[in-house]
């Protein structure tokens, strides 16, 4: 049964991973579990991510979107932006956004190396480039293994972070988190190490 998205019914009491999965077809249903991010980890990552004047959250590789539909759901006053190159995804996350009236919510078809990083005060990171090098349970039925482009991208998405300004933050979910500067500190973590918290001194 297909859940209503009146959005009164979206909030912190209702949502769930099983309840946002039925928003999505059966086949990306199938990769919520290694794809996306799970409401438990949305659900701590966010606070961190906008507490002090931080509204503007950069979700790097939004994939289906759902760390912003969360996101966007627990913190009105926040501007969630999710970049995705998939562009089939992208139309797919604005159609949920839509139903749901979430209207402080953005999807981006865009290389997220081309974005400015200026523009936003923390970001989200959930092994964007994992397909790369990892071609279990890919989304993207084209690509092949290139561990040089992998490599290329860490490096640029580095040297983003490493020109953002000083107290920006970063939560990297899974990963060994080689995008990370020598300028942000670990801040804390959770989920067994795999999610991290990060702020720049």
């Amino acid at each position: 049964m297909q859940p209503s998205t009146n959005p009164i019914l979206f909030d912190q009491q209702t949502i769930s991973d099983e309840w946002i999965d039925q928003l999505y077809p059966i086949k990306l249903q199938k990769l919520s579990g290694t794809h996306w991010t799970p409401v438990e980890v949305a659900k701590k990552a966010i606070p961190f991510l906008t507490e002090g004047k931080r509204q503007r959250v950069l979700d790097l590789g939004s994939g289906s979107g759902k760390f912003c539909l969360v996101a966007a759901t627990l913190c009105k006053d926040a501007q969630l932006v999710g970049v995705e190159q998939q562009e089939n995804l992208v139309r797919l996350s604005r159609k949920i956004a839509a139903e749901l009236q979430l209207e402080n919510l953005t999807f981006l078809h865009s290389n997220l190396l081309d974005l400015d990083f200026n523009q936003y005060d923390s970001f989200y990171f959930f092994n964007a480039f994992e397909e790369l090098i990892n071609l279990k349970d890919r989304v993207d039925k084209s690509k092949e293994l290139d561990e040089i482009t992998h490599q290329s991208y860490i490096q640029v998405i580095g040297q983003k972070f490493e020109q953002t300004p000083q107290n920006t933050r970063i939560v990297t979910y899974c990963g060994e988190c080689d995008e990370i500067p020598d300028s942000f500190v670990l801040v804390h973590t959770g989920n067994r190490g795999k999610l991290k918290f990060w702020q720049k001194r």
